[in-house]
């Protein structure tokens, strides 16, 4: 059967039409917005002795997302802002810095997508869509409602494990004052710093996932 050329070229851009409105929810769904935090709660929790007397590593979590209240409060514990910037650069923080360079980044995973954590403006800053859990951990990490990964300049490492500890240790009494399970791992391969869309200027220290407790690991 012979179309027309004219036939022929209106059914192709009907097509083109069809497919481009097609495609179009599907990017919609992969656009990620700044998320602003609820102001972090500094008060409240339980006694310091007590929180270290139950500090641990877990290592079975329930799929559950954080509050918004809590995954604020638990960045504000990692690396947040508790004073004013004073004469040196840079905001007082929660966990200190070697010589005050403050310069690890905290990736925050979560089911949606990826974003780094601004102190600061207590917000989080989209980076990519997609959950990246599980190609930043194992299936039992990615299983926790947040991973933390921990990244920095890959010139300018010196100290910067030495930092990130200080961080994740503030996490971990968090999530013990909080009755949240926690467990700081180191990430290995290219494939965790891919799903961040790090530059190769950046590395990927360590990650931490922190989540709800599975009571029963058998369920």
């Amino acid at each position: 059967m012979h179309i027309p050329i004219c036939t022929s070229v209106r059914i192709k851009a009907v097509v083109l039409a069809l497919s481009v409105l097609l495609a179009v929810p599907a990017v919609f769904a992969q656009t990620l917005k700044p998320i602003q935090l609820p102001k972090p709660q500094t008060t409240g929790g339980k006694p310091l002795l007590q929180t270290l007397a139950e500090r641990q590593t877990s290592r079975a979590f329930v799929d559950k997302p954080l509050p918004p209240q809590v995954l604020s409060n638990l960045l504000w514990a990692a690396f947040g802002v508790n004073r004013p910037a004073e004469v040196k650069v840079g905001y007082g923080r929660t966990a200190p810095s070697a010589r005050n360079a403050q310069e690890v980044i905290l990736y925050v995973l979560l089911a949606n997508g990826v974003y780094t954590y601004d102190a600061v403006a207590n917000t989080l800053v989209p980076v990519v869509a997609g959950d990246a859990r599980g190609k930043v951990g194992t299936p039992a990490q990615a299983a926790a409602a947040v991973t933390i990964a921990y990244v920095a300049d890959a010139k300018t490492d010196k100290f910067n494990g030495v930092d990130t500890g200080f961080i994740g240790q503030n996490v971990y009494l968090f999530a013990a004052s909080e009755g949240l399970g926690a467990w700081f791992y180191a990430t290995l391969g290219n494939d965790a710093a891919k799903a961040l869309n790090l530059t190769v200027e950046q590395h990927l220290l360590f990650a931490q996932a922190v989540g709800y407790l599975k009571t029963d690991p058998a369920k």
